[in-house]
């Protein structure tokens, strides 16, 4: 073997330095031919996509219509939900570059505000460890997604303030969880160290570097942005696109398909970016396992997927309500491929991603990926509709009893039996229907936002239930109270 690789090196020194990477040889007419057939599938209204080399551009379409009706462009505005990540990763590491953060300081050497429900924990939380996600901030802490900012405001203290009462679910450096919550740490820290707004810092430093003139970074920006879609039984219904003043550092950023193109060439290696090479490969290393397929580094994540192609594949996604957004870079083939679509839901999650990821596959020379049907979807909404028809039916059923005026007798335990057992059951019904499902979501709003045909269905299923149960609970009041028929009056004379 020591043989082999000697032999090796003399061969690479003997015939000079090795090659820049080269892309393959791909028909860029295929790719947009199966971006197109996926978007169709998906039914995503519209979109925007780009292939990129460190050098720039190499092909770019768009298709479709905005929410607006109007044709989608190069310069249509999206938003690109968590690809502000490894943005907001990048924002953090000019920081680092300045000699300004150091990644292994404790996040409250710069921010001394930020605490937990946990303080000994939080204290112990680095700037590593949020970039990592190994920060022990669960998910669905509630200051995330938040749209109702009074004017003035301040946003990241408010929503730091908020985090202190989050409880920590492990050591920091000890697991991973994915929660939004790290980077909107990493932005208000961003901002402290920095002396400017999150978003004054991260045009300086990042996106007027890398000529992201266009991107979506504030408020009034994001108010131009036009409406997204999510998905109705499977159908996109247009909506407002919500902007959240503290969601360009984890979620609200974004810009165009050209936008997204600059930040994707200066990510592969070579690119000119807003900061070095070393920079990027640390930020593009493995740092802790997501799962048995990806890793994370610091904002980005990493898997082989593409490895019988050649490269390594390095990828962030994202969805907001109303949008989802994709960068998928190829090291190694000096590629990446960049897709904006103006359509969004959680359960149409995997299908929009496999697009992404299938059109990057061709363009490092392979075949895109097939749509997989997802039945959890129907099935949801199938089982919703099975609950309310039966919830409704016995609604009818006892209204009717209840106007006929017949009340069949019981004996008295009987009836309390089942005054109990309704009660029991509506409460659990309404409870998991309105409560525990939506607090699986990281809130209520995006709950409703990205899958409003299983949130309404779910809140009816919990108001049929509370009703249900009422009029059962009447019903037993009136047996009780020794309502009977006129036959039954009759006889007991």
């Amino acid at each position: 073997m020591h043989t082999t690789a000697l032999a090796a090196v003399a061969l690479a020194l003997a015939s000079g330095p090795l090659p820049p990477p080269q892309a393959p040889a791909t028909d860029f007419a295929d790719i947009d031919a199966y971006i197109e057939s996926r978007l169709e599938q998906t039914k995503v209204p519209g979109a925007a996509w780009a292939v990129v080399t460190a050098d720039g551009i190499e092909h770019q379409a768009a298709w479709g219509e905005d929410g607006g009706g109007a044709p989608v462009t190069g310069s249509t505005p999206f938003l690109w939900g968590s690809v502000a990540k490894p943005v907001t990763a990048t924002a953090v590491m000019t920081l680092v570059e300045d000699g300004r953060i150091d990644l292994d300081e404790p996040a409250r050497a710069y921010l001394p505000e930020f605490t937990l429900a946990d303080p000994a924990r939080a204290e112990r939380i680095t700037v590593r460890h949020l970039l990592e996600q190994t920060s022990g901030i669960p998910e669905g802490t509630g200051v995330t997604d938040r749209f109702d900012f009074d004017a003035g405001a301040d946003p990241y203290g408010e929503a730091l303030a908020d985090l202190a009462e989050a409880e920590p679910f492990a050591e920091p450096g000890a697991e991973f969880e994915y929660a939004s919550a790290n980077y909107l740490v990493l932005g208000a820290l961003v901002q402290a160290v920095s002396g400017m707004d999150y978003e004054d810092y991260l045009r300086e430093a990042v996106l007027d570097p890398l000529g992201m003139d266009t991107a979506v970074a504030d408020a009034d920006a994001g108010a131009a942005v036009p409406d997204g879609h999510t998905f109705v039984f499977g159908q996109p219904v247009a909506i407002d696109a919500p902007f959240d003043p503290t969601g360009p550092s984890y979620g609200y950023l974004g810009g165009s398909a050209a936008d997204l193109a600059a930040f994707a060439s200066a990510s592969l290696p070579g690119g000119e970016g807003a900061v070095s090479q070393d920079s990027l490969a640390l930020m593009q290393t493995p740092a802790v396992s997501m799962n048995e397929r990806i890793d994370y580094g610091l904002g980005w994540k990493i898997d082989d997927r593409n490895a019988d192609l050649g490269t390594t594949t390095v990828w962030h996604t994202g969805g907001a309500p109303g949008y989802f957004a994709a960068v998928v870079l190829l090291p190694e083939l000096d590629r990446a491929v960049v897709i904006a679509q103006n359509a969004y839901g959680h359960f149409q999650d995997g299908a929009l991603v496999g697009t992404a990821l299938g059109a990057a596959r061709i363009a490092a020379g392979g075949d895109g990926y097939e749509l997989e049907s997802d039945w959890t979807y129907p099935a949801a909404l199938a089982a919703i509709a099975a609950l309310l028809l039966l919830g409704v039916v016995l609604v009818i059923r006892t209204v009717r009893r209840l106007r006929s005026g017949v009340m069949e007798t019981r004996r008295r335990w009987t009836v309390w039996a089942a005054m109990a057992g309704w009660v029991v059951l509506g409460t659990a019904v309404t409870y998991a229907a309105a409560v525990a499902v939506p607090a699986m979501a990281p809130s209520r709003i995006l709950y409703v936002l990205m899958a409003p045909d299983l949130a309404w269905g779910l809140y009816a299923l919990g108001l049929v239930g509370l009703t249900l149960a009422a009029m059962r609970l009447w019903q037993g009041a009136r047996r009780l109270r020794g309502h009977r028929t006129p036959a039954d009056q009759a006889g007991r004379q």
